[in-house]
C-alpha cells in the first residue's frame, strides 16, 4: 500500500489474542487522541512483518461507519511507536506554514508520541503539498542512511504521517581500517571495472563511514547474518569523467569497516 511517499510494506498478517489486540488497540487510541484524529467506528488489529526491516509489527486500523480505513498504526512488539499515517487526502484549511513553523510542528508531534528526535531536521517541500521533516538515526556520530525518523505534516501544519525506521545492527568491529586503506581497496576495483579508453574516468571524490545495509549490486557475496541487519562500513563515493560520465554518474562502493571486505554499494544514474 503506497500511502502518499511513504511505502508501509507487510508480507503475511495474523491475529492477535485478544489480550494483546486490547492492548494495542488501546495504545492505538492514545496516538489518535494526541494526534487530535477523529474516533473511529471500529478498529482491526494484526500482527504483520515489515518487509523492510523483518521486524514483526502490531498494526491498528481505524475504519469508518462503512468500513473503509481511515488511519492505519503499527506499534514494534514492546509496545512502542513506528509508524502512523492519516489516509486519504484532506484539503488544508489553515494558513499555510513555513519551512521553520514545519519543523517546528513536526517536531512537537514526535514528541507528544513519544518519539525521540534530536539534532536539526531536514526539510522539504512535498510534490503534492505540505511538507517532509526527516531526522536521520545516528549511532554516536555516524549515520545510518535510510533509518531515522520522519514526520509528514500538510501545507497548514496538520499530521499526515510520521515513520520510524531503525535496522537491527551488527556488533561494532573491535578496530577499524583506515582511510587510506579503504581508498587503495575502493581504487583497486576501479582499475579493475574501467580499462581501456574509460581508464581513470572514475574516481574516489569522498569517503565517510556509515552503518549500511549490504547488497550484491556488484556481485559480491553477502556476510552471514539476518537479512537487512547494518554493518559499519566504509562508503566511498566515485565520480566519473569522459566519455564515462555519459554513461553513469557515479557509484557509490561500501568496504567493511572492520575487515575491509567489499559489501556491495549503488550506481548513481
Amino acid at each position: 500500500m503506497l500511502i502518499g511517499e511513504t511505502r508501509w510494506p507487510n508480507a503475511g498478517r495474523m491475529d492477535l489474542t485478544a489480550v494483546a489486540a486490547a492492548t494495542t488497540t488501546a495504545l492505538a487510541t492514545v496516538v489518535d487522541e494526541r494526534l487530535g484524529l477523529p474516533v473511529p467506528a471500529g478498529r482491526s488489529v494484526a500482527r504483520v512483518t515489515d518487509t523492510a526491516t523483518g521486524e514483526s509489527l502490531d498494526e491498528v486500523t481505524d475504519l469508518d461507519l462503512g468500513g473503509m480505513p481511515t488511519a492505519i498504526t503499527r506499534f514494534d512488539l514492546s509496545g512502542n511507536l513506528v509508524s502512523s499515517v492519516r489516509l486519504g487526502y484532506a484539503l488544508p484549511t489553515g494558513t499555510p506554514v513555513t519551512q521553520g513553523a514545519a519543523a517546528a510542528g513536526a517536531a512537537t508531534i514526535a514528541s507528544h508520541l513519544g518519539v525521540a528526535v534530536t539534532g536539526s531536521p531536514a526539510v522539504t517541500a512535498r510534490a503534492a503539498g505540505g511538507w517532509l521533516v526527516r531526522w536521520p538515526r545516528l549511532i554516536g556520530s555516524v549515520p545510518a542512511p535510510g533509518d531515522g525518523v520522519t514526520v509528514q505534516v500538510a501545507g497548514d501544519g496538520a499530521f499526515h504521517a510520521i515513520v520510524r525506521t531503525e535496522h537491527p545492527l551488527a556488533p561494532a568491529p573491535a578496530s577499524t581500517i583506515d582511510e587510506a586503506r579503504v581508498r587503495l581497496l575502493a581504487d583497486a576495483r576501479l582499475a579493475a571495472w574501467f580499462t581501456g579508453e574509460v581508464q581513470g574516468e572514475a574516481t574516489v571524490a569522498s569517503v565517510a563511514k556509515a552503518w549500511v545495509a549490504p547488497n550484491d549490486t556488484f556481485g559480491d557475496p553477502l556476510p552471514a547474518g539476518p537479512a537487512g541487519t547494518l554493518r559499519l562500513a566504509w562508503v566511498v563515493r566515485v565520480t566519473t569523467s569522459g566519455a564515462l560520465a555519459g554513461q553513469l554518474a557515479g557509484l557509490e562502493l561500501a568496504f567493511d569497516a572492520g575487515t575491509g571486505l567489499p559489501l556491495g554499494g549503488d550506481v548513481l544514474e
